[in-house]
């Protein structure tokens, strides 16, 4: 099988998936809480960059500038989950810092890289940044026992899914 339909069928798998999450989403709502709807907002973003991305694919444009946004969107959006979730036992100074020194990572990436490379860098920080928040996360419900059974909280779920997607995804965002 040539590469070029293995990112074909890839890219609309993950357009399938993006569409079921953000109807799930969208049919789920009301019930939201307060600290998931910056998760809600990621599954929307994500959805509208799948569309994009596979339009401008599909008419052979270069598309690795949605990708640099996607990536600026998805960290700020992740990191005010994180805010909402930990702002009653963190500072928000220490909740907030990681947002501008990304903004300067994904800055000083597109100065080297332009628009027409994947943002490698600018990736790996945000790995490394998340995979901080993720782990802090857990110190936190782990130390102050927050939840009574946390396999039923969304939070536990999202945090780990985090942590693996982000931890394992650094070593391929760091050699790409």
């Amino acid at each position: 099988m040539d590469t070029h339909y293995l990112y074909y069928y890839l890219g609309y798998i993950s357009m399938l998936f993006s569409t079921l999450s953000f109807i799930v989403g969208l049919l789920c709502i009301k019930s939201i809480n307060r600290y998931l709807v910056p998760i809600f907002l990621i599954v929307f973003v994500s959805f509208v960059t799948d569309i994009i991305s596979a339009v401008y694919a599909s008419s052979n444009i270069n598309n690795f500038y949605i990708f640099h946004l996607f990536t600026i969107f998805e960290f700020i959006l992740i990191s005010f989950f994180y805010i909402l979730f930990l702002k009653k036992y963190l500072s928000p100074v220490f909740l907030l810092l990681p947002i501008p020194v990304f903004l300067i990572v994904a800055f000083i990436d597109y100065r080297i890289n332009g628009l027409n490379s994947m943002d490698s860098l600018s990736a790996s920080v945000e790995a490394i940044l998340l995979s901080m928040y993720a782990l802090v996360s857990f110190f936190f419900v782990m130390r102050k026992l927050l939840f009574e059974n946390i396999l039923s909280e969304p939070f536990f779920w999202i945090n780990s899914g985090i942590l693996f997607y982000f931890s394992g995804g650094l070593l391929v965002f760091a050699f790409s």
